[in-house]
């Protein structure tokens, strides 16, 4: 079994400047921002909120790169994302989800409560039945690198299970301060503005 944090630093070799990366609650925003500080970036998606928001990004934006990287306690909040993933088959959406398979608390000495993936729930196999035709698992480095490759330079939508230790032993080095959700919003909406020419964000003043 693989760490997180080897993945992640895998990913931020490979994954180019203009690819969005949405990161769950976690030690996924948490290692993911001292790995590749970049404004492509939103962190800090919230419990079942990772894979839709992903989802409607890559709808708005068709032409660019969506990638979630997304946790099995989040995602099994919202599992029913996976179908409408598959309905709407955005071309441009990969899923990664970093299987634990615990809720895996502040003190991190200790694997929190089991999620349903450390029961009979395997979420390649949802993923599947739900209609995402490129669903795989993956539990090695070497594996997921050839898995985002694919999805970089092939249309999706992509899901990939990586199956990762119950604890994040290792991680980055702390060198960076990750922003608070409210201010990375804007930053991230800044960002897709100046990106694809598009006005998100408004003056804030009412009509006359």
């Amino acid at each position: 079994m693989v760490s997180r944090f080897e993945l992640l630093k895998e990913l931020s070799a490979i994954v180019p400047d203009d690819v969005l990366v949405l990161t769950s609650i976690g030690n996924n925003s948490g290692f993911w921002g001292q790995l590749k500080d970049r404004e492509a970036n939103l962190f800090h998606l919230t419990m079942g909120m990772c894979s839709s928001t992903a989802l409607g990004l890559a709808l708005a934006l068709p032409k660019r790169k969506i990638i979630a990287v997304d946790s099995d306690g989040n995602l099994t909040l919202n599992l029913g994302v996976l179908g409408t993933i598959a309905n709407e088959s955005p071309e441009n959406l990969t899923i990664v989800v970093m299987d634990n398979q615990n809720y895996l608390g502040s003190h991190k000495h200790a694997p929190g409560m089991p999620t349903a993936t450390a029961g009979k729930m395997n979420l390649q196999a949802v993923a599947e039945g739900c209609g995402i035709a490129s669903a795989c698992t993956i539990e090695d480095v070497t594996a997921f690198r050839a898995r985002i490759q694919g999805a970089l330079t092939s249309a999706g939508p992509h899901f990939i299970r990586a199956r990762v230790e119950p604890l994040d032993r290792d991680g980055p080095k702390k060198s960076k301060r990750v922003p608070d959700p409210r201010e990375n919003k804007y930053q991230f909406a800044a960002y897709i503005q100046k990106t694809e020419g598009i006005e998100i964000l408004g003056s804030g003043l009412g009509g006359g």
